[in-house]
């Protein structure tokens, strides 16, 4: 190879060298721009207020400003503004950084008297750093939050990942959150928050441990939990659950499995979003009686196990409730006059003796309805439904 041909192939390797980054600056930028487009576009105020990005790295501060309408906060909250500094080197292979905190938040006027404090908290508490290889797959942390005063409030080990796509999913952990003086704590660990949807299905998971202890009352909540699933169409479908693995509350109480299930079927997804906007009570009002002129479907069940208290064993209980509120007018002067025809309930309870006796204690107005119930086998079974306004019993009405 010649010496000619040397050096037109060291100065284009050169060339190469020196383009690389203008290059993949400019690809990355392209792909930086569009994030902030996105973010515009979806209601987002997005403002570069500083740019010292050189030939080598982009770097940039940018102000952003998320209204109450993309939070579904407008009843307390109107504005968050975060500053955000952006850095990525103009190179073939790079992550994007995101260094940000909170400059402040502003309060609708009922909470306008707090709005300082909470500013004065929030700015000196909240940062945050993330990165991205590509502006869809971003891992995060936030800086511990420890307020030494008494008692001391800790919020510590807060880190995530976040896929934003089509479907947007977020997994958050917490280590530990805390409030404890010298002798005292009330303890959440191991916390964990998963999130999966878009506008029309979403999937949301927590889960966490308790531990409380206070004036020598210790409590201990194994592996407490919530799931919900939305799905919304014309109609809205609701699913939610509740509970925890194991309980002890030393020298008191302790159970296992206990569990709150909720549904909500058949309601109109339009009157349920405008609801959770609507400003005045009047116009929820309207809303409602609206939801209950199409009528829609609930159902609620719970379960628990093991119940032993004070030295006594309750045992179990299992409960199913399924209701159907039927399309009907002038709700209000319905329920004002006692008219609840609109309303069909079915109810199974079943449970043990001596857990229907702890009912009956605390609330004395059941004994009616368990004296009703079916005793055999070591079980007490309650089948109730309720139809145009009158009740039955195993199919027998009750006068």
């Amino acid at each position: 190879m010649n010496k000619n041909k040397l050096i037109i192939m060291g100065l284009t390797f050169l060339v190469l060298i020196a383009l690389t980054p203008l290059i993949f600056g400019k690809l990355m930028n392209k792909q930086y721009n569009k994030m902030l487009d996105r973010l515009r576009s979806e209601g987002f105020t997005v403002t570069v207020v500083k740019d010292s990005s050189t030939y080598l790295q982009n770097d940039k501060v940018l102000e952003v400003k998320i209204p109450a309408k993309l939070l579904n906060t407008e009843n307390y909250l109107k504005e968050i503004n975060l500053k955000i500094e952006t850095r990525f080197k103009n190179l073939p292979v790079t992550n994007v950084y995101f260094i940000g905190k909170i400059e402040n938040i502003k309060l609708t006027d009922k909470y306008a008297k707090i709005e300082k404090n909470i500013n004065d908290f929030l700015v000196k508490y909240i940062k945050f750093t993330a990165t991205t290889p590509n502006f869809r797959d971003y891992s995060y942390k936030f800086e511990d939050i420890i307020v030494k005063k008494s008692p001391e409030i800790g919020i510590v080990n807060i880190e995530g990942n976040l896929k934003y796509s089509d479907i947007i999913k977020n997994s958050l952990t917490i280590g530990d959150i805390y409030i404890k003086d010298k002798k005292e704590i009330v303890e959440f660990k191991n916390f964990k928050n998963e999130f999966e949807g878009n506008e029309k299905n979403s999937l949301s998971k927590i889960g966490f441990d308790v531990h409380v202890d206070i004036n020598k009352v210790k409590i201990q909540i194994n592996n407490v939990y919530s799931v919900t699933k939305t799905i919304l169409s014309k109609t809205a479908y609701i699913n939610s659950v509740f509970g925890f693995k194991k309980l002890i509350a030393a020298n008191m109480a302790q159970s296992d499995d206990f569990a709150l299930r909720g549904e909500i079927n058949n309601i109109d997804t339009n009157l349920t979003q405008t609801l959770a906007t609507a400003k005045s009570d009047d116009e929820k009002n309207m809303i409602v009686e609206k939801i209950f002129e199409k009528g829609f479907d609930v159902k609620l069940s719970s379960s628990l196990k093991n119940l032993k208290a004070m030295g006594r064993d309750f045992g179990w209980y299992d409960l199913n409730v399924d209701v159907k509120f039927l399309p009907t007018k002038n709700l209000r002067q319905k329920v004002q006059e006692d008219k609840v025809d609109f309303v069909d309930a079915k109810i199974n309870f079943t449970t043990t003796p001596e857990m229907s006796g702890i009912i009956m204690n605390l609330v004395p107005q059941s004994s009616f309805v368990f004296a009703l119930a079916k005793k055999e086998n070591g079980k007490v079974t309650l089948n109730l439904e309720f139809k145009k306004g009158k009740l039955y019993s195993d199919g027998q009405l009750i006068k």
